[in-house]
């Protein structure tokens, strides 16, 4: 570990490199509370309204429990994923919504993984 002066006297001398570093840490203590703000919003997911906003899902799609329409529901949340990345760094890029994705993705995800498996 690095004292304050140590690390000052480092980003004088090497400022691209300190940079760097600083940013790596940023990311590893970053992850844990986007993973825990992720994790918290899987126990208020809405199914019903979260899915309604995708056009292109019919209301028999959404309410089905087949395998295949979770995947068709999948589908459509990873190609909204998708574009909403390219849009990062563009002023309609929102973080809300892709928070709003994420946890789609991971609760249909689960739901998909638990169809089909016999109860007990």
């Amino acid at each position: 570990m690095l004292l304050a002066n140590e690390e000052h006297a480092m980003f004088v001398a090497h400022p691209a490199a300190a940079k760097s570093r600083a940013a790596q840490r940023l990311k590893a203590h970053a992850r844990p509370a986007v993973e825990a703000a992720l994790n918290a919003s899987l126990t208020g997911y809405d199914r019903l309204v979260a899915l309604s906003r995708f056009h292109r899902l019919s209301q028999e799609i959404i309410l089905s429990e087949t395998p295949e329409a979770a995947r068709a529901v999948l589908r459509e949340i990873e190609q909204a994923l998708r574009k909403e990345r390219a849009r990062r760094g563009h002023w309609t890029y929102d973080l809300n919504r892709h928070i709003a994705l994420l946890v789609a993705h991971r609760a249909e995800t689960a739901r998909l993984a638990g169809i089909g498996k016999p109860n007990g």
